[in-house]
């Protein structure tokens, strides 16, 4: 019995070293989280929508969009454009064109300056074209993983072709805000809103409203379904010398999403 004691002592021990050893070793450490990389220094997207109908009545609409972000930090510029055609019975009833081009440089982790140049063409409008600059400071009032509001106000100027009226350039004062929420994994809401007016006719303002649901299928292919929404508080004139066209436009669109 006395020599087979330190033997069982010995193998109690060696157990209990195993055991924290093993223990120690499953427990997890407290490693600092590694920091995240820079952005993509090239990103963007392509949508596209169609949607069609044929029988008493034939009609066609098609859509079509492209968004490219350059990111050389503290730099983001975008390219956007975005072109919209609808027809019935083989003749065409909408067809719009946008597109621009903006620069943002970040002064600090919330304030931001940009500057952009803007082009529109809607002829069932109106507008045979419209150019407009822009520049100004936002301001990120969440600018998380998963949620980004940021506010912006600026002073532009902007030139107007009518298909009937005369020409016109004015100076003009702006204001909105984009907002993202990511609200699953593969699920985001967003919302832009923007506002411009003429500051030698203020009663001359036009609103330009974006919301939109994106549903991701794949890590390339995404769903989105949208509904933008324009205002034109004194739309071109249509027939002289007073009917005018038509203040308010609204486009729904469920459109395939192609991230690259």
């Amino acid at each position: 019995m006395t020599r087979k004691a330190p033997r069982i002592r010995a193998a109690v021990l060696l157990a209990g070293l195993l055991t924290g050893s093993a223990a120690l070793a499953q427990a997890p450490c407290p490693c600092p989280i590694p920091p995240t990389g820079p952005p993509p220094l090239w990103s963007g997207n392509a949508q596209f929508a169609y949607a069609g109908t044929s029988g008493n009545t034939d009609t066609s609409s098609l859509g079509a969009s492209l968004e490219l972000n350059y990111k050389p930090l503290p730099w983001t510029i975008s390219l956007t454009a975005a072109y919209l055609r609808g027809s019935t019975d083989g003749v065409t009833t909408a067809e719009s064109f946008a597109g621009g081009l903006r620069g943002i440089r970040d002064l600090t982790p919330r304030f931001d300056v940009f500057a952009e140049g803007l082009y529109y063409r809607n002829t069932f409008a109106g507008i045979d074209s419209r150019y407009g600059a822009n520049a100004g400071v936002g301001y990120k009032i969440f600018n998380e993983k998963t949620l980004l509001f940021r506010v912006e106000t600026g002073v532009g100027y902007t030139h107007e072709d009518f298909l009937i009226e005369e020409s016109q350039n004015y100076a003009t004062v702006r204001a909105g805000f984009q907002f993202k929420w990511k609200f699953s994994k593969s699920a985001e809401f967003s919302e832009e809103f923007y506002w411009t007016d003429d500051l030698s006719d203020t009663d001359n303002w036009f609103i330009r409203s974006t919301t939109a649901v994106t549903a991701d299928m794949t890590s390339v292919f995404a769903l989105k379904a949208s509904f933008t929404y324009l205002y034109d508080n004194v739309p071109a004139l249509k027939v002289p010398p007073d009917v005018f066209f038509e203040k308010t436009d609204r486009i729904f669109s469920v459109a395939l999403v192609a991230k690259f």
